[in-house]
């Protein structure tokens, strides 16, 4: 006897609403009862919007709520092993959003919890249950194809610009981990089993730590090859798939689930077939004898696309049918487990807690700088001393291959963290090792990067006296002082007085003067805060291409106008000390190098703790 569903969601967001939505309440012997969330007022907002008698904060209300039949966890993977093993161990069946946990061993561990109390557990494969899926796979099992030779899949994705980076703790992984299991539970769906032929995995964009493209290949049940890949740093999307047969083949975007499936047919397959139920397939569409054939089906767009996901589970449970997709998620979750091992150094352990021996771009660019300190890096303790009353030194060589970057004539801020030979030259140990010893720290984070470009005949470039410090340039620290923070100014094009080369007035480091928060446009020489006997001692830095500076972001810096026929380029780079990086905006790169001497010079010794203390008076900007 079936009987009325009541459901329980732990985790009403963004999927939940725009993917389930309505449809709990919508379909016979369904209601929703009770939704958590931690942020009370969208919990809410969630339950008036869509039916719910009960919201909370507290995902054990929902799971212990006496008329919830069947739990809904649908956080980040995270958290879907504590509440998943929460919700067995009340006795209730569950639905668990897809990935089911941070690595096939979290699920698992997820899975025989409900094996051991005899219940169900579902993973939200949802496109099993739609129309434009079940549609293929009846083509398929058909025969109309003849037999599946190879599958081919590629999706492409560019990286969104402004993303904070993934956090593997809350996902288990990048894109890959998060996407992948659609498609490859589609083919566990249409060919069985998959065996794993090998796959590879890499990190491309330099401010993520998780894999970012992925290739993999495979074989199914029949024979046929299989070959895909997953890129999330592309220059444009793509979701391609086509499954060619002997007599026929599949185009389709692969996860879309209401763009058409079209089928296609040539002469010589129509004609070996003549008199059989294939001829009965061309003969009912109508295509002519002699011409290649095809078949487009179409689909309607799903207002939720859960929804016979939902209806299928709320069978289930009506009918006391404990039968569930565990087992087919599953042997997904081993696939994308066994992609993803060797980037991640394996994936049995709490892997997202030692990023250091993933093979990301940040992971590499630490081991580099860990080796021992090469004679040609060191900084002499004459130039630290000289750092230290001037606030800069250099010129150094730059042994990158800066010669790669290609220089944006506007918007060249924040691309080292998605351009690859941008980030190489920012974490090159040409530089990172020279600013180690100058910050007396082997541990600091690399959290601004920008080209300056000035062009010929520019009359407007002139940048005007200003100290980096403050708001946008390093913030402050919780007692109210500013962060003392490293720049590497470094030339692209070589840089003198006559295109308009970086100034500086030494030593000018050791005090905080003017407004500073407005940056360029604080004035300092109207306002009196740089007098004439400072710019009497003003400096021109002249470089060669591939050449920097190290200065102390405090240092007084400035620059004419380039009047000269010649570009002047150049690439800012900047580093915080390890425990100062507190702006919410930047994306801070840890970096790491071998031990090095450690140093008070800048950041803690009296004259900090003292004259550039921020005060009242100079945040008014009185000097």
């Amino acid at each position: 006897m079936s009987r009325n569903v009541g459901w329980g969601i732990v985790g009403c967001g963004d999927v939940a609403d725009r993917k389930a939505g309505a449809s709990f309440n919508a379909i016979p012997d369904s209601q929703l009862v009770s939704v958590m969330r931690r942020d009370a007022a969208r919990a809410e907002e969630f339950a008036l919007k869509h039916g719910a008698a009960h919201w909370s904060t507290s995902a054990a209300d929902v799971i212990q709520h006496p008329e919830v039949d069947v739990i809904y966890v649908a956080t980040p993977p995270g958290n879907q092993l504590e509440y998943a093993l929460a919700v067995a161990e009340a006795g209730k069946p569950c639905l668990v959003e897809k990935p089911a946990g941070r690595s096939l061993a979290e699920f698992q561990r997820m899975r025989q919890a409900f094996r051991n109390v005899g219940l169900p557990l579902h993973v939200s494969f949802y496109r099993r249950h739609l129309p434009r899926f079940l549609k293929v796979k009846a083509i398929l099992d058909s025969g109309v194809l003849g037999s599946i030779v190879s599958i081919d899949y590629r999706m492409t994705k560019p990286a969104p610009p402004d993303r904070q980076p993934i956090d593997a703790a809350v996902t288990g992984g990048g894109s890959f981990y998060d996407l992948a299991c659609h498609m490859l539970d589609l083919f566990d769906l249409w060919f069985g089993a998959l065996e794993h032929d090998g796959a590879s995995a890499t990190n491309l964009i330099p401010r993520e730590t998780t894999e970012d493209a992925v290739a993999l290949s495979f074989r199914t049940q029949s024979g046929a090859v299989g070959n895909a890949l997953w890129n999330f740093a592309a220059s444009r999307s793509g979701d391609e798939l086509v499954i060619d047969g002997t007599r026929g083949r599949i185009t389709m975007k692969g996860t879309s689930v209401s763009k058409p499936v079209k089928v296609e047919f040539e002469r010589a397959a129509r004609m070996r077939v003549s008199q059989s139920r294939y001829e009965r397939w061309y003969v009912k569409y109508g295509e002519n004898l002699g011409l290649p054939i095809h078949k487009t089906f179409r689909f309607k767009e799903a207002d939720y696309p859960h929804r016979n996901l939902i209806q299928h589970v709320t069978a289930k449970v009506a009918a006391g049918d404990n039968g569930d997709n565990a087992d087919d998620a599953m042997r997904t979750a081993r696939i994308v487990d066994r992609a993803l091992d060797d980037y991640y150094g394996g994936r049995e352990d709490a892997f997202w807690t030692r990023p250091e021996s993933w093979k990301s771009l940040q992971a590499q660019a630490s081991s580099r700088n860990q080796q021992p300190l090469p004679a040609e890096f060191r900084v002499s303790e004459d130039e630290l001393q000289r750092f230290e009353t001037q606030g800069y030194i250099g010129p150094f060589q730059c042994d990158a291959e800066w010669q790669k970057l290609i220089v944006p004539v506007k918007k060249g801020r924040g691309l080292h963290l998605v351009e690859e030979d941008l980030f190489n030259v920012c974490t090159h140990p040409s530089v990172v090792r020279r600013v180690a010893q100058v910050m007396g720290r082997s541990r600091f984070s690399l959290f601004k990067a920008r080209f300056v470009v000035k062009m010929p005949n520019s009359e407007e470039s002139e940048v005007a006296w200003h100290q980096d410090v403050g708001d946008r340039n390093g913030g402050f620290m919780e007692d109210g002082k500013a962060v003392p923070t490293l720049s590497v100014w470094m030339a692209i094009d070589k840089s003198d007085m006559g295109n308009g080369a970086l100034q500086v007035i030494p030593g000018s480091h050791l005090r905080l003067v003017g407004n500073y928060n407005k940056h360029i446009r604080s004035e300092l020489i109207e306002s009196g805060a740089v007098t004439e006997q400072d710019l009497q001692r003003a400096q021109s830095i002249e470089l060669k291409p591939g050449e920097f500076i190290i200065f102390h972001s405090w240092l007084l810096h400035g620059s004419q106008p380039n009047r000269s026929d010649r570009r002047r380029a150049g690439l800012n780079m900047r580093f915080s000390p390890e425990g100062m990086e507190c702006e919410q905006e930047f994306v801070y790169v840890p970096i790491e190098t071998s031990p090095v001497e450690q140093s008070d010079r800048l950041f803690v010794n009296e004259v900090w703790e003292g004259e550039a203390n921020i005060d009242a008076g100079v945040r008014a900007g009185s000097g």
